[in-house]
């Protein structure tokens, strides 16, 4: 296994490229249940002064895996960790980790918290910023960076007091409306505009002392609370309060004051919430307030904080929901991949869609997305987690690429991005005029920017500017170790044009850069050197030769309709469960399904539930749908091949009568059963209740 450390050699900087090695293993051995591990190929590079990031793309017995990590020595006096709300505000639109890493100037950061997706998009626990507690405990763990640098993971609880005048009373939230007729709570800038309420007195202030939100205030008038109301400090209090607590005169002094625990506040310097602790004492750890604690064993792509023992703290990601790419792992796979880190203590922090990992990777200027996010772009989330260096800026030092390593057959040509960075990892200024030199010169050459590999063979790129020097390792191959086709079950249209690419691996599970034009044939139909195929009337078996490997896939062309008994299995389900509502069966024919739905009391969804499974190679699903116009969402959740929910949109309602909806899946997604029909309501309205009919469930199958 040959590890190398991006854009520079230890033959050159054996110093720097050990310090990077030492943070994280050179290769992944986790422990059952981690799939086991075939073939891997680890990137690891120091990106600033105590932080390395590690790229561990794996080949496992449950499929591919995309692992990245960054290892922080938080106790450094130039490394510091902060947390960020999206857009600087409790209640926002939501923002990508890239945005809030590019604003703040991070060297890398991860998404935080479970957060209100689609409504308020709040962080559903605690955050501090900079030493203020912005937003209270909620039952679950939080990761807690104090004010030394040392990493704590800990459940946390609140106990504050508000003092008008002489009189103290309970604070029962910050920046949240007091529950319906009771409770008092502290509203601050950070909770937006405050809506009107009929319920409540609200008091204005304005800061005197401290750091709020825990603070001394002055009472500055009572603030019309039938009105909408601009950001600001108040203090809202409840029905059931009001005649305990006298409405303060204006000039009132107003104290709030509380502490938290286990850390006290006054040690923490950042901390944002997660859902589960998958990860204690070294061990697995079934968490009993996990949020969707019923998701443990399904495939995901996944988010979170670690600390080992010696003070490191991991930021982790798991590129889940793309079968090319990455399976996804469970929630105990995930606290092994930790372990296997050299932690003890694991926190998992929201993910599926909201899994994203930013790395300002050595010769970048700012951080950027290094996963693959499983929506197919980044997911505006409510805050996250980011590590800055302070470390000085200086000359630079020397001269680095990426690629990192060029390893290619003869033909590719690899574009190089070259930069000149100081000893702080940064950017430092533009290194002039280059001169590159590949050693020995049948490998290949340099033109017009970029590397052309020539003749098999190892060697190196010697770059060279205004008295530095960086050297790039060279690895051409004969012939892959292995190579594939990518889409994996492609379907066209007959007539229809699809663009196949060919992927090549060395024997240790690297990637080999490839010429543009290969040797492609095809059963049927037409294809290119390119691999852009022309589909025929009928399905393709189509291969690529690469050196002494073939690799071949089956282009499925055209569909056809299988019917489903969807009316017969489905049953009625909510959530929260025990909502109101119901499925009635021969709702006016044989397969019509009649579905009534009655959104309240905290419910968000009904479904038309089963466990049905499918055709081989479905690659959609139909039915026809009766539409009662009420505005609602229609959405289909089908289950793939390891036991993953994949949510896909079907329709809004809005059309009374019946028509006909069509929903394909996403290229890579292999569904093997249909799990639910079901409805939503309209993103920002109010839905009380409807009712649908669904008839003629049918699975769309590739091939003819």
């Amino acid at each position: 296994m040959k590890v190398f450390l991006f854009g520079f050699l230890a033959l050159f900087f054996g110093a720097c490229a050990g310090a990077a090695a030492g943070e994280l293993p050179d290769r992944l051995e986790p422990s059952a249940p981690f799939p086991q591990i075939i073939e891997q190929a680890p990137m690891i590079e120091s990106i600033a002064p105590g932080v390395t990031y590690a790229d561990y793309q794996l080949e496992t017995s449950a499929g591919p895996l995309a692992v990245h990590v960054v290892a922080v020595r938080t106790a450094r006096g130039d490394v510091r960790i902060g947390s960020v709300l999206a857009d600087d505000s409790l209640v926002s639109r939501g923002e990508t980790v890239g945005s809030m890493a590019r604003r703040t100037r991070a060297v890398a950061g991860i998404n935080g918290d479970f957060f209100d997706i689609g409504n308020t998009n709040r962080p559903v626990n605690m955050v501090v910023r900079d030493g203020a507690l912005l937003q209270l405990p909620y039952k679950r763990y939080v990761l807690a960076i104090t004010k030394d640098g040392a990493p704590h993971i800990a459940e946390f609880t609140f106990a504050g007091q508000i003092a008008i005048d002489d009189r103290t009373m309970p604070l029962d939230g910050i920046d949240e409306m007091p529950q319906p007729n009771g409770g008092i709570s502290l509203l601050t800038p950070l909770y937006g505009r405050v809506p009107p309420r009929d319920d409540i007195t609200l008091v204005a202030l304005e800061p005197l002392d401290a750091t709020p939100p825990l603070a001394r205030y002055r009472v500055t008038g009572i603030a019309d609370n039938l009105d909408p109301q601009p950001p600001g400090y108040y203090v809202a209090i409840g029905l059931n309060d009001y005649g305990v607590l006298p409405v303060p005169d204006v000039g009132s002094a107003v104290t709030v004051s509380g502490d938290l625990s286990p850390l006290d506040l006054a040690s923490i310097a950042a901390a944002v919430g997660g859902g589960a602790l998958v990860l204690h004492d070294g061990r697995w750890y079934d968490d009993a307030d996990a949020p969707y604690r019923e998701e443990n064993r399904k495939r995901m792509p996944c988010s979170g904080a670690a600390t080992a023992p010696d003070g490191r703290l991991f930021l982790v990601e798991v590129d889940g929901r793309q079968a090319e790419l990455s399976v996804g792992v469970t929630r105990e796979e995930f606290a092994a991949l930790m372990r296997a880190l050299g932690a003890t203590e694991g926190l998992l922090f929201d993910g599926g869609g909201s899994s994203t990992l930013v790395v300002r990777r050595l010769g970048d200027d700012a951080a950027g997305v290094v996963n693959s996010p499983s929506d197919g772009k980044e997911r505006p989330v409510a805050d996250g987690l980011f590590v800055y260096s302070s470390a000085p800026a200086g000359p630079p030092v020397r001269l680095v690429a990426r690629p990192g390593v060029l390893r290619a057959i003869g033909g590719a040509q690899i574009p190089l991005h070259i930069a000149a960075v100081d000893a702080s990892y940064r950017v430092a200024g533009s290194p002039g005029p280059l001169e590159m030199t590949v050693s020995p010169p049948d490998l290949g050459m340099v033109r017009d920017g970029a590397f052309v590999a020539l003749h098999p063979g190892s060697g190196r790129l010697v770059l060279r500017a205004n008295g530095l020097k960086g050297v790039v390792p060279i690895e051409i191959a004969a012939t892959p170790a292995r190579s594939e086709i990518t889409p994996i079950r492609p379907n066209v249209d007959p007539g229809a044009i699809v663009a196949l690419r060919a992927h090549a691996y060395d024997s240790d599970g690297y990637a080999l850069a490839l010429p543009l034009l290969l040797r492609w044939s095809t059963s049927s139909g037409a294809i290119d050197p390119g691999g852009l195929l022309h589909a025929g009337s009928h399905d393709a078996t189509v291969a690529v030769r690469i050196g002494d490997t073939v690799a071949s896939a089956r282009v499925t062309v055209g569909s056809h309709d299988v019917a489903l008994p969807f009316a017969q299995s489905a049953h009625f389900v909510t959530a929260r469960r025990g909502g109101e509502g119901e499925v009635v069966r021969d709702a006016g024919c044989a397969s019509c399904l009649r579905m009534t739905f009655a959104f309240g009391n905290g419910e968000r969804a009904a479904y038309a539930a089963s466990d049905l499974p499918l055709p081989d190679d479905t690659i959609g699903l139909a039915f026809d749908l009766q539409d009662d116009g009420s505005d609602a969402r229609v959405r289909i959740a089908v289950r793939n091949e390891i036991n993953e929910d994949i949510l896909l949109d079907a329709t809004q309602l809005g059309e009374a009568g019946w028509r006909t909806v069509t929903v394909r899946f996403p290229a890579d997604t292999r569904a093997a059963r249909l799990a639910a029909i079901y409805v939503l309501p309209p993103k920002g309205i109010e839905l009380s209740s409807g009712s649908i009919v669904l008839r003629n469930v049918r699975a769309i199958v590739a091939g003819q």
